[in-house]
């Protein structure tokens, strides 16, 4: 047990205590009784090596805390890097991707979903490339706030900034156990709120417009747009045995999870259309280059629509607002879901079958309506005004 006594002309404690029978004297520092006490016994435990790993880490926390803020940061990386070389379970980050796909932990998101992770991990990679960063497991909560200042340096608008942070964070959580993780570092990245960029529906003067013009593939995508309320990916995933004789069903990408099927009631516009495409498709597909093209990035495709509407007239973009660098997009291929609702309404479709036609991912909002049966949706549908579509070359 360490003795404490005060030299003659001394503020501060000193403690003795013998370590393999030879004195040790060591100066608390502290005028403070109970705190020189503490001290010595820390001194003590030292000395004889009975401190704890826990002990010992606070001391050299204390030691990092002496040096300046950069020669902090630097030395808590290397320390970090020294302490974690030596795990059981290492993953590089080069290798993260091929984990991350071949995990069933990842769910089973659709093939469009998996382009745009992809897309979200090169650009990761590519940053953590460039600041040496070799495992995953070297990735702190630290280095996860630099890349989000990245992010944001980029000028990515909010919603696209929480896309990348929610993913990587997911990405993460999987490989955790594999790449020996500690804890995952996103979670400290705060989301932001959201910029409100709602699309809008079509005039029935810019659907007059579009309509006529449209050529090729174009032409048979708006019509299942306009006359099922279907999205984009659903529209160009569609087989032709989703097509039934008056019917079209199926489980769209939003609602994949539930397995909730939606059985669409054809058009006679659309029907129309429909025969056609098929007398001249080749393939269970009916729309097989564009379903590639929108696997590789659904920009590609959307980019491709919105030159459509811009050669129609249509002003699609707004100016940027905010940190937003983009413009506003406010009008595309999602306008017709809204312009399909709008028709569906002004048509005085009950809102049962509206809330039916076009499906709702969150069972919490299916709950608040009851179910239309099939005929109330034929009806439905039947009672939506044809728009001219040319004639196909």
């Amino acid at each position: 047990m360490a003795k404490l006594m005060k030299r003659l002309g001394s503020p501060f404690w000193y403690a003795r205590f013998s370590v393999s029978g030879k004195d040790t004297w060591v100066s608390t520092k502290k005028p403070n009784r109970n705190e020189a006490k503490a001290v010595a016994e820390s001194e003590e435990k030292k000395r004889r090596g009975l401190r704890t790993v826990d002990e010992s880490f606070r001391d050299l926390l204390g030691l990092i805390g002496n040096l300046s803020s950069k020669e902090q940061s630097q030395k808590r990386h290397e320390l970090a890097g020294q302490l974690l070389a030596g795990q059981a379970s290492v993953l590089k980050v080069n290798d993260a991707w091929q984990a991350w796909v071949a995990s069933p932990a990842k769910g089973n998101p659709c093939q469009a979903s998996i382009s745009a992770y992809e897309s979200q991990w090169k650009r990761f990679k590519k940053w953590a490339n460039e600041k040496k960063i070799e495992f995953l497991h070297q990735v702190t909560p630290l280095v996860a706030q630099d890349y989000a200042a990245d992010l944001w340096s980029a000028k990515f608008s909010p919603g696209t900034f929480n896309g990348h942070v929610k993913f990587l964070s997911s990405l993460f959580r999987v490989l955790e156990e594999k790449a020996g993780l500690a804890a995952i570092p996103w979670r400290k990245v705060n989301l932001l709120k959201r910029e409100v960029q709602g699309r809008e529906n079509f005039t029935p003067e810019e659907l007059a417009t579009i309509c006529s013009k449209a050529q090729g593939s174009f032409r048979y995508m708006i019509a299942l747009g306009l006359y099922t309320g279907l999205r984009l990916g659903d529209v160009i995933s569609l087989r032709w045995e989703n097509i039934h004789e008056n019917t079209i069903e199926v489980i769209p990408a939003k609602t994949r999870r539930t397995g909730k099927k939606l059985a669409l009631p054809i058009h006679p516009v659309l029907g129309e259309l429909l025969k056609e495409l098929r007398a001249k498709s080749k393939g269970d597909e009916l729309f097989h280059k564009e379903r590639k093209l929108y696997a590789k990035g659904t920009g590609m495709l959307t980019v491709e629509f919105q030159s459509f509407l811009n050669s129609c007239g249509v002003k699609t973009q707004e100016k940027a607002t905010g940190h937003r660098q983009r413009a506003i997009v406010r009008k595309g291929f999602h306008s017709l879901r809204h312009s399909f609702v709008s028709l569906c309404a002004a048509n005085r479709v009950p809102q049962v079958a509206i809330q039916d036609l076009v499906g709702h991912g969150s069972p919490a909002m299916t709950a608040l309506y009851a179910h239309a049966d099939q005929e109330q949706k034929q009806k439905a549908i039947e009672g939506l005004p044809a728009v001219a579509f040319a004639e196909r070359e």
